[in-house]
Order: C-alpha cells, then structure tokens, then sequence
C-alpha cells in the first residue's frame, strides 16, 4: 500500500515538471510552402544553402554557411556567418550575435525565421497562430489576377510581403460593358486583421458586391460605398486607402478617384502625369464625399500603381526614400521595355538592401494598346 501511495504522489509531480520544461522552436516561412518546425536542442543548427548545413535553403541569395543559432541558456544564439546578403532580426542587419527573444522575426532573403520558446502548450497555441498567419499571407496573394498579355489593356505585378502579415491587395477585371475595373488598396497596421480587412475589400471589388444603387460609372461613387460599408469602429480601428480607377477601351476614357493614397502615374504622350483626387482613407468618418477625375489615355500609354512600401525606405545609410525620390525613375522608364514591374521592384530593392521589407510592396504596371 505504501508503494501505491508513493506512485500516486509521483504521477502528479512527473506531469507538472514536464509541462514546465521550456522548449525552443524555429519556424520556417517561405512562400509557397507550409510552415516547417526545427525543435533546437544542445547542437548548433546551421543554416545554409548547401546539403550540409542542418536547414537547407537552396535559394540563390542564401550563403553557402549563412548563419548558425545556439541555444545559451534561456534564448538562442543567432549569429550571421559572413553571409553576402545578410542575415536580419526585425529588419535589422545582423553586425554581430544577438539573442534572441521569444517571437524574434529573422529574415533570410525571402525566407522568414521566427523563434519561439515555452512550454510544449505554449508552443502549440504560437505554432498554431504562425500556421494561420502563413495561411491568411498564401490566401491574399491566392486573390491576385493574374497578368493580361493581350487585348486593349496589358497588366503585369510584382507583389512582395513584408516579414509580417500585411495589408496590400491589388487588382483589375473586365466589365461586362466591356470597360476595365482597375484598383490597389493599403490597410493600416499589420497583421491578421489588416489581411482580412484587405480580403474583404478586395473580394468586394473583385464580385462588384457594391449596394443596390451604386453606380459603377462614378468612381468617387465607389469609393464613397466602400467607405459606408466598412467603418473604422466595425474594422478594429483599421481604415485603408484605394486608388480605383474605370477604363473604357472604346472611348479610351478612365475614370478614378482616390482615398488616402498616393498618385496614380498616367505616362502617355511623352508626359508622366500624376492621377489623384484629395479624399480622406476610407473607413474613417461616415457620409465623406469622394471625388471623381477623369482622362483621355493616349495610344500606347502605360499607368503605374503602387503601395507606399514601393518607395517609404529606409535607404542603408539611415535616410528616407519618399515618393519624390522614385517618381524619377518612372520618367526614366523606356515604354517599350518589357518586364517594367520587375524593374521598379529591382530599383526598390537596391534601395532598400539585400533584407526584407519594411513594408508590403505591391507594383502594378498596366499598358494601354
């Protein structure tokens, strides 16, 4: 009976200690796949591009030997292996080793690292969350059109989130009159719910779910429905700027309007126009009126939207890239080259550096015929 007695008191004590062991977890974000778990033990784990590293990244802007973590006591230990481009913690390059603390964002070229550490229930429900947050990324990028090669308008798109889930969605269908919807919205903040936010408005535009009454002719019209229909105090706060614009390929005329968002560039004719109305972000204050503009495109014409992820950098030396600094390099744009998004996000990112991001980077190129 006593040794029954003794079994009895140990059980329990066995289970707490367990539950209490602190366990250190990586996590491995890279588009088009499902999140990976590495369980960090006493060993370092070296990162690389080469089979012999412990996780493999064989992508081109990965190091042969890139870095390597080493738990020390209750954090791991990052430590950047002379990598060229650079091994980043919460955007910052990596000068020298850094603990690391519990939800620590890594960045590896385009793959993203996050490190976690707790208890096994804890981990669960983070592990959990990060797979949502992987989903939720894969499922916006999922809703982006894909690029029109022929016909009376022309699209093409570079679209590159952030470390973190962002807000950024863009897109353009075909009426059925014929005419081209064409829009980009940025909602504020990161996260899941600025990613839901984006996908509720974008899948708005993309099914012209609009209320009853509301006239697809008037651009400012549209605007003003969107602003009814998603108030900042039913958005958790969050509000987002569009820029919307109408283009009828019979007329040639485009109809737009914009809310809290940066110009449109119209380059057509030798001249690169800048398209806006002044409006306020959509979602902040009820019954705002929003503008409507309009322009005739000129044959073999092309129009640039963009997020402000686009141009909003932090240059290497510290100073701020702002929209002035990369309106010129519209200007500079020869029309008939092709592959004019991949241009503007290689100019972003000589910009930016080898790093992630500070922000959803979304470039969106359409040419008039």
């Amino acid at each position: 009976m006593a040794d029954d007695d003794a079994t009895m008191v140990q059980r329990p004590a066995a289970a707490e200690a367990a539950a209490t062991v602190v366990e250190h977890l990586l996590l491995v974000h890279a588009a088009g796949q499902p999140v990976r778990q590495l369980k960090l033990g006493d060993a370092p784990l070296k990162v690389g591009r080469t089979p012999d590293n412990d996780l493999v990244l064989p992508l081109p802007d990965i190091s042969r030997q890139h870095c390597v973590l080493q738990l020390r006591g209750s954090r791991a230990l990052l430590t950047d292996l002379g990598s060229t481009n650079g091994t980043y913690v919460e955007g910052k390059r990596l000068a020298a080793p850094v603990a690391l603390s519990d939800g620590a964002h890594v960045g590896l070229g385009n793959v993203t690292l996050v490190y976690r550490s707790g208890t096994p229930a804890l981990l669960a429900r983070a592990v959990a969350l990060e797979e949502e947050l992987h989903r939720a990324s894969e499922y916006v990028q999922a809703l982006l059109p894909p690029p029109l090669t022929a016909g009376p308008l022309r699209a093409d798109w570079r679209f590159v989130p952030s470390a973190s889930l962002g807000g950024d969605a863009f897109g353009y269908h075909r009426l059925p009159d014929g005419r081209f919807a064409i829009y980009l919205l940025d909602v504020t903040g990161h996260g899941a719910g600025s990613a839901l936010l984006a996908v509720s408005v974008l899948n708005v535009l993309r099914q012209a779910a609009l209320p009853n009454g509301v006239a697809w002719d008037d651009a400012g019209g549209v605007l003003a429905a969107l602003n009814a229909m998603f108030p900042m105090e039913q958005q958790g706060g969050l509000c987002f700027s569009l820029w919307f614009g109408l283009y009828d390929p019979a007329t040639r005329h485009l109809v737009y309007a914009s809310g809290g968002h940066h110009p449109a560039y119209l380059r057509g004719g030798g001249a690169l126009a800048p398209l806006a109305t002044r409006s306020m972000m959509l979602g902040a204050m009820a019954d705002l009126p929003f503008a409507s503009a309009s322009v005739t495109v000129p044959p073999a014409s092309r129009l640039y939207l963009f997020s402000d992820g686009a141009f909003e950098i932090t240059r290497q030396d510290g100073s701020q890239q702002m929209l002035a600094d990369f309106v010129p390099m519209l200007a500079a744009a020869d029309p008939a080259a092709p592959n004019e998004a991949e241009r503007l996000l290689g100019a972003a990112r000589a910009v930016n550096g080898p790093g992630p991001f500070e922000d959803d980077v979304s470039i969106l190129v359409l040419d008039f015929t």
